[in-house]
């Protein structure tokens, strides 16, 4: 029973497809991931599958790793596909069939025990978000679609090169088999960098703030939270400690982690709406996990429990930041109220890593893992958690600049956004390796003060902080395009809508001129992070 439950796991999603353009559609998207987590809490740890006919022999295991991102995954699917079902009123069916399939590739991924299962799940669940970010058909959702799909096509062709270069090194295609000494330098390169655009690195992360601001609440949910911790499970699987083809790379994960930290949370505090601070928060925590990943691929003897520590902190920011999208989702829907400011509030102080939470006990295990590394990022994390605090301290100052509404009573789908909350705060600490921390009173402590002091003396300040648009390089793109085809010169053209250039001279507007400022802070935190010393 406990083997068909594994292979139901990824298979149920896909079988409840039939009824995506009938009447049990909205039950059809509420429940595709239950398999998955009930094969979770009911299947032993070590549980494998083998399906020899299938692709080119599928292999189904569930480790303690599988077994932790198949349970969040699966709860974080579950109420995404429930508050979908109960708020979305148009366009049901074709949603649900993306959704359900880029559920059935994410399931997938996660059980796999073989790299070509793993690619096909992979493949699948990114080619199916698209039509998530794309179903509300605006010209804005067509965009952000398109410069994610692009980047996905990049990515996924980068990792079945890699995965074809690791079939000729192996005699087995299975993650158990795969020897540090098969994995040439090309292949290291090419999963380095496949799975680095999933998890937004520096450069390869223009995709994702164009992706969550456009997607609808549900979608943004698992884009944020399963979607993009698939990434960080491909590292796992793909790269044992000690790898033959790493050395050297560890530095450079390490450099990268930090540029996405410290670029993550300044372009996050200058935006201007709740779900593009939680986009830009999203690549600040990447960047902290990267840099994490790379001390253990410096240290092989250290790297055990730096994965554990990873998967953990992965497992807690999963649950909260999904949770965080749709409660987004509540507050358009009911406007500012003080049941939904409470919640949030309590979410928030658990991203931020309070005490005695599952942010502070998440960061404790990363500050214990690394603490013998020869790289030592106890820095970072400081930088990180005064970041964090920074930007959901942002997140609610926008939120709360919603209109009170008296008239929208909680309903079913605010139940069940309620229910994901509980679970965000307490399942991780119950369920987890998750330490309770009282550290980090100091941090918030100084935090809190400035974010006070800010917020108090504002305008006084002798300047303004730039606007960074979602997208930022993408911007800058069309301005360099711009400015070769000769008609960035031309008196009186108008660029855009957000740009004019006059015949007496230059006039960027704010979004422009805050992509250029992003772009300078991007070269002046490289180029100091890059000096010795």
């Amino acid at each position: 029973m406990t083997q068909g439950l594994l292979v139901l796991t990824w298979l149920a999603p896909l079988l409840l497809l039939t009824f995506a353009y009938r009447r049990p559609g909205r039950v059809a998207i509420a429940l595709g991931a239950l398999p998955g987590l009930l094969a979770a809490i009911l299947v032993p740890v070590n549980t494998s599958v083998e399906i020899p006919w299938l692709f080119l022999g599928m292999s189904l295991q569930l480790d303690q790793t599988g077994s932790w991102f198949l349970l969040f995954s699966s709860l974080m699917w579950l109420a995404a596909g429930a508050y979908a079902g109960l708020t979305m009123q148009q366009h049901t069916a074709r949603f649900t069939v993306f959704f359900l399939l880029a559920c059935t590739g994410n399931l997938m991924l996660i059980v796999a025990a073989d790299m070509v299962s793993f690619y096909i799940g992979f493949a699948l669940m990114g080619l199916a978000a698209t039509g998530l970010i794309v179903h509300r058909r605006s010209q804005r959702a067509r965009r952000a679609a398109r410069v994610y799909l692009w980047w996905t096509l990049i990515g996924e062709m980068a990792l079945f090169t890699a995965v074809l270069l690791l079939a000729g090194e192996m005699a087995s295609a299975r993650f158990a088999d795969l020897a540090p000494a098969a994995i040439p330098g090309w292949a290291v390169a090419l999963l380095l960098f496949g799975f680095g655009i999933k998890l937004a690195l520096p450069g390869l992360h223009v995709w994702l703030p164009l992706a969550y601001t456009a997607a609808s609440p549900p979608a943004a949910a698992v884009l944020s939270g399963p979607m993009i911790s698939a990434g960080l499970l491909g590292w796992l699987r793909f790269l044992p400690p000690g790898a033959s083809g790493t050395p050297g790379w560890g530095e450079a994960l390490i450099v990268v982690g930090v540029v996405g930290t410290c670029l993550g949370t300044l372009a996050g505090l200058v935006q201007h709406s709740p779900r593009s601070v939680l986009a830009y928060s999203s690549i600040a925590k990447m960047g902290l996990i990267t840099a994490v990943f790379g001390t253990a691929v410096t240290d092989p003897d250290a790297a055990p429990a730096v994965f554990i520590a990873l998967a953990v902190f992965a497992m807690h920011h999963l649950m909260l930041k999904g949770t965080l999208f749709l409660g987004i989702g509540e507050w358009r829907r009911h406007g500012r109220s003080p049941w939904l400011t409470a919640v949030t509030l309590v979410l928030i102080l658990a991203m931020v890593g309070a005490p005695f939470t599952s942010g502070a006990g998440a960061k404790l295990l990363l500050d214990g893992a690394t603490a013998g590394s020869e790289h030592d990022l106890a820095w970072l994390f400081g930088f990180s958690a005064l970041g964090t605090l920074f930007l959901m301290a942002r997140l609610l100052w926008l939120l709360m600049q919603q209109p009170a509404r008296d008239d929208v009573p909680p309903d079913a789908a605010s139940a069940v956004w309620l229910a994901l909350a509980t679970s965000a705060i307490v399942l991780p600490l119950v369920l987890l390796p998750i330490p309770l921390a009282h550290s980090g009173l100091a941090t918030l402590a100084v935090g809190l003060a400035i974010v006070v002091a800010f917020v108090v003396y504002r305008k006084r300040l002798p300047f303004r902080l730039p606007s960074v648009p979602p997208g930022d390089f993408v911007y800058l793109y069309r301005i360099a395009r711009e400015v070769r085809s000769g008609r960035f010169m031309r008196g009186g053209f108008r660029l855009s809508r957000h740009t004019l250039i006059s015949p007496h001279g230059l006039s960027l507007s704010a979004r422009y001129a805050g992509a250029l400022t992003w772009l300078l802070l991007f070269l002046l935190i490289l180029t100091m992070t890059l000096l010795p010393g």
